[in-house]
């Protein structure tokens, strides 16, 4: 149908650059639909809009929500009139994905060689896959295979039709398997059975479906120690399986079992041991050291030396933190957190001096390790120098065009994601911190706070703090942290970390507003707590409200600890409650703080409480005009 097919529109417009009343108007629709879905009033409204620095974007709202059904030639269409930018680079990626789902492949062929190669890895699965590109290719499809996630449907696809096609050996299949099933991806590795030659492929199920009664099995048929080389391998995996509901009875197998060379079984007590470690169980650490010491030369994956130092310091393994940085390659090694605990580990050895040293390389006010390193070398916070003024010419020398104006348009459309999406693409074609701190006080002059924030992170050793840490909204956070008891600064550090002060936003779970509360939330506090009965979830100051007495209620439940209460608001108030239940490490002295959220399971949660507290430090000092004590943010256990 005619209607069904993006219009070009040749109509002109006097100033591509700015928005009539009647264009800001259907802009505003057309944002407002495509948030919930709908294509239609954006499609309506492109051949009014499609000459404006919105064009592209009003474009891409008229196609994106009907990918299911749109045609290689409306696609093309929306390609010739708008070949570049982040609009163009989204509906292009999207529509590859679409076209790989149909197995489209004439049409994947056209629009994967009609710009750069896609960065995500699924999508260069995809182009092995199609016939016409696959003899371009330039990489194994083992290397794709083995570099993507253990759960892409693409990838695993493409290896499945690689496996018959023999461009993957049935080694590759084994140590793919491997992968799998440390990363505890059995429901991907059972889709490869029928690709293992002989009776492995049979027993795969099995090894996946009840791991102790296959092995006590074969223990039965083949003894403790001569097994043939397959069942070896399929035991290994089994124990891998095994590792990850049942650890110890892993481990007991491991050393009970001759039949597994001595990097099998390092593999097994490692994975055992990462297993354990998030569960806080005691007896990870020494799994860990037996890993080690069966296999020296064994490096396990990244994952599971990260939790090999998280679980030294918990236990206070002080020299298994060197033993894990050795296993590292450079890259894991150097990064600032591993490097921060090298310098703890030295210190609590009595290695006074390089510990010095090490915390001094790392101290800086705008991050977690730099903070943690200033408490450690005996320094507070203190932001006693005057944030520099923006020079004019820096205001001059940033160059006005319509990727900044799309950006900033759809912040206040709304529509945050996409906004920070267009905003990247301004922020990497800027020369510099120069222009970059301009770009962040033009985003800070259009109450783009989100924007601005993001592209003050990106300034070397915190560039403008007063820009990086900007507080809008300070009156009725203010208000909000007197009310429930908090201190505001916290209250600002959680929002900031939250929504980056974007009042209106909505997290893909439903979240919504500077403090991310959700319906279901809001709707409790409503019915329990007097002072949040009329709020309203969506204004600013009833979003205030609501998710101030939240997390008021989780600092008193917790006692006080800011640590704490953050943790529950991100993980929800079961989640620290579990973890407290079973922790082993210390729970008082300054570095019991730490070492907890080094422990947190859930990365994201992990992150959050880092972030959350390192941005409460700074606007303590900012709003209480005077140095902060770092260390008493980061009490577990407070008044102890």
């Amino acid at each position: 149908m005619a209607a069904s097919i993006l219009v070009l529109s040749s109509t002109a417009v006097a100033d591509p650059s700015s928005l009539s009343a009647s264009q800001e108007s259907l802009l505003q629709n057309a944002a407002q639909a495509f948030a919930q879905g709908d294509y239609k009033p954006a499609a309506a409204a492109f051949p009014l809009l499609a000459n404006t620095y919105m064009g592209a974007w009003v474009g891409y709202w008229s196609l994106q929500p009907r990918l299911k059904t749109l045609t290689q030639e409306q696609y093309q269409q929306y390609s010739a009139q708008f070949p570049d930018g982040v609009a163009h680079h989204l509906l292009r990626r999207q529509w590859l994905i679409q076209l790989a789902h149909r197995q489209d492949w004439n049409d994947f062929t056209t629009v994967y060689q009609a710009g750069n190669k896609p960065d995500l890895i699924q999508l260069r699965c995809d182009a092995f896959r199609d016939p016409a590109l696959q003899s371009t290719s330039v990489v194994s499809p083992y290397f794709l295979w083995r570099s993507a996630p253990a759960t892409d449907h693409s990838c695993n696809a493409m290896a499945r039709d690689s496996l018959q096609q023999g461009l993957i050996t049935q080694d590759q299949l084994w140590q793919r398997l491997q992968q799998m099933f440390t990363a505890t991806a059995f429901t991907a590795a059972r889709q490869f059975a029928p690709y293992l030659n002989g009776f492995a492929g049979g027993q795969l199920t099995a090894v996946i479906d009840h791991p102790d009664q296959w092995i006590q099995a074969r223990i039965q048929q083949y003894d403790h120690i001569s097994w043939p080389a397959n069942s070896t391998r399929l035991l290994e995996l089994a124990l891998l399986r095994l590792a990850a509901s049942q650890p110890a009875l892993a481990v007991q197998y491991v050393t009970q079992l001759q039949a597994l060379d001595s990097s099998q079984k390092s593999r097994v007590l490692y994975q055992a041991a990462f297993q354990a470690t998030r569960s806080f169980r005691p007896s990870a650490g020494q799994w860990y050291q037996q890993a080690y010491t069966t296999d020296p030369q064994l490096h396990p994956r990244p994952e599971v030396l990260a939790w090999m130092i998280r679980t030294a310091i918990r236990d206070g393994r002080w020299a298994m933190v060197s033993t894990a940085l050795s296993l590292m390659d450079n890259a894991q090694r150097q990064d600032r957190q591993w490097q921060f605990w090298k310098a703890v580990a030295h210190q609590k050895m009595g290695q006074i001096a390089q510990a010095k040293a090490e915390f001094s390389t790392l101290a800086s006010p705008w991050t977690y390790y730099g903070q943690l390193s200033m408490a450690a070398l005996g320094q507070s916070l203190r932001l006693d120098r005057v944030s520099p003024e923006l020079e004019p010419v820096a205001l001059a020398a940033l160059p006005e065009n319509d990727s900044e104006r799309a950006a900033i348009k759809l912040y206040q459309l709304g529509l945050y994601y996409d906004a920070l999406s267009a905003w990247d693409h301004v922020l990497k074609n800027l020369a510099g911190p120069s222009q970059i701190r301009a770009a962040a006080h033009m985003a800070f002059q259009q109450q783009a706070w989100l924007l601005g924030i993001h592209a003050s992170s990106l300034i070397p050793d915190g560039g403008d703090w007063k820009q990086g840490y900007v507080l809008p909204y300070v009156g009725e956070i203010s208000d909000a942290a007197m009310r429930t008891g908090l201190h505001r600064a916290f209250l600002a550090g959680l929002i900031r970390q939250e929504s980056g002060f974007a009042f209106g936003i909505r997290s893909n779970v439903g979240a919504q507003g500077l403090m991310q509360v959700m319906p279901a939330t809001a709707a409790w506090l409503q019915a329990h707590i007097p002072a949040a009965a009329n709020a309203d979830l969506h204004s600013i100051r009833g979003n205030l409200v609501l998710g101030s007495n939240y997390l008021s209620l989780q600092q008193q439940n917790f006692g006080g600890s800011e640590l704490l209460a953050a943790a529950a608001y991100n993980a929800g108030p079961g989640a620290p409650k579990r973890w407290l239940r079973s922790w082993t490490g210390p729970t008082q002295g300054p570095w019991a703080g730490p070492i907890f959220t080094a422990n947190i399971p859930y990365q994201q949660t992990r992150h959050y409480v880092q972030s959350v507290l390192t941005n409460t430090v700074i606007y303590a000092a900012i709003l209480d005009h005077q140095a902060q004590d770092i260390w008493p943010h980061w009490q577990l256990t407070p008044g102890q």
